[in-house]
C-alpha cells in the first residue's frame, strides 16, 4: 500500500508516493541535462608512413574510448579506420574494400598487427636507439626535450643508467655542467628529468638578477639622437639655439665646394655629384679636377 501524506485533513488524493531510487536518478538527470559525453576530436588521416604509425593509432584509441567503444565495437572500428587511410595506406587497403583480397584480420586487434606489418618500423628499437643517440634539447625547454626523449625510450627499451647517459648527452652544455658540479643522484630517468627541469629554472633566475636592468636606460642615454632619416641632430644642451634640424645637418655635414647653400641642397635633392653636379657618382669618387676657387661669400657665411 503506497504511503500517504496527510496534512490538515488533505485528502488521500494528495498523496505523494515514494519514489526508488532509479526514478530518482532518472528525474535528477532530466532536470541536470543528463550526463553528457565530452565531444571528441576525429584523429588524423593517415597516409602510410612508418614514423606516424604508432601516433595515429594511439589517436584511434584515444577516440574510440571517448565515444565508449573501448571494448569491443569491432564491425564499427575497422570501418571507421579504413575511411582515414589516404594515399600509400589507402592503395594498400582497396582491394580489400573491393572484396577482391580476403582481409587476414577478422577483429580489431588483427587488424591493428596487421597495420604494424604493412606500415610499422621494422625494426623500431633499434631506430629509437639510434633516434635518442642523435637527439638534442638544442633551444627547446628541457620539458620539452624529455617529452620527446620519454617517447621514443619507450620503444628503445632500455635501462636506467644508458637512458641517463643519453638523455644527459643530449642536454645544453650549462646542465651539464650543473650536474658535474651536483652531487645529486638519480634513481630513473623521471627523476633525472625532473632535476633538470627544477635547475632549468633556477638556472633562468639566476640570470635574470645578474642582469642589469638599467642597461637600456643607459643604452638610450648614450645613443646619437637622429633624425627620421637617419642623419644626425646635434642635442640641444645648455644655451645653443639651433634652427631646423635638417638645415643644421645639411651645414654642419657638408664640405666646402665653393657652391651655395641652395645649390648644395639642388644637388642633394637630385642625387647629383657635389663637386661636379653630374649624376652617376658621388663626389669622392668624382674625377674632375678642381679648378682655382673663387671666393664665395654665401658658401663661406
Amino acid at each position: 500500500m503506497a504511503a500517504t501524506a496527510v496534512q490538515g485533513g488533505a485528502s488521500s488524493s494528495q498523496a505523494t508516493p515514494i519514489q526508488n531510487p532509479e526514478q530518482m536518478r532518472q528525474i535528477v538527470a532530466s532536470l541536470t541535462g543528463g550526463t553528457r559525453k565530452p565531444k571528441a576530436k576525429e584523429p588524423e588521416v593517415y597516409r602510410g608512413e612508418r614514423h606516424k604509425l604508432r601516433g595515429w593509432l594511439a589517436q584511434l584509441i584515444v577516440y574510440y574510448t571517448t565515444v565508449g567503444w573501448q571494448t569491443g565495437y569491432d564491425e564499427e572500428k575497422i570501418p571507421y579506420a579504413t575511411s582515414l587511410l589516404r594515399d600509400d595506406a589507402r592503395t594498400w587497403i582497396t582491394p580489400y574494400a573491393e572484396e577482391r583480397l580476403t582481409p587476414a584480420w577478422d577483429n580489431w586487434a588483427r587488424f591493428q598487427a596487421e597495420l604494424q606489418r604493412q606500415f610499422g618500423v621494422i625494426d623500431a628499437k633499434g631506430e629509437a636507439r639510434i633516434r635518442l643517440k642523435n637527439m638534442r634539447q638544442g633551444k627547446r625547454s628541457v620539458r620539452e626535450y624529455w617529452n620527446e626523449f620519454r617517447l621514443v625510450a619507450s620503444e628503445a627499451e632500455l635501462d636506467n643508467s644508458t637512458g641517463g647517459e643519453l638523455l644527459l648527452a643530449g642536454m645544453i652544455a650549462e646542465l651539464q655542467n650543473a650536474w658535474g658540479a651536483s652531487s645529486e643522484e638519480y634513481e630513473d630517468l623521471e627523476a633525472l628529468a625532473q632535476w633538470a627541469i627544477r635547475k632549468e629554472t633556477k638556472l633562468a633566475t639566476v640570470r635574470h638578477i645578474l642582469g642589469s636592468p638599467s642597461t637600456k636606460n643607459i643604452q638610450s642615454e648614450t645613443t646619437t639622437p637622429q633624425n627620421p632619416d637617419g642623419t644626425y641632430r646635434p642635442s640641444n644642451n645648455g644655451n645653443q639655439n639651433y634652427s631646423d634640424p635638417m638645415e643644421v645637418d645639411t651645414t654642419r655635414k657638408r664640405p666646402r665646394f665653393n657652391i651655395s647653400r641652395e645649390e648644395f641642397q639642388r644637388r642633394i635633392r637630385e642625387q647629383l655629384c657635389l663637386k661636379c653636379a653630374q649624376p652617376g657618382h658621388l663626389a669622392r669618387n668624382c674625377t674632375k679636377k678642381d679648378g682655382p676657387k673663387s671666393f664665395n661669400a654665401q658658401a663661406r657665411s
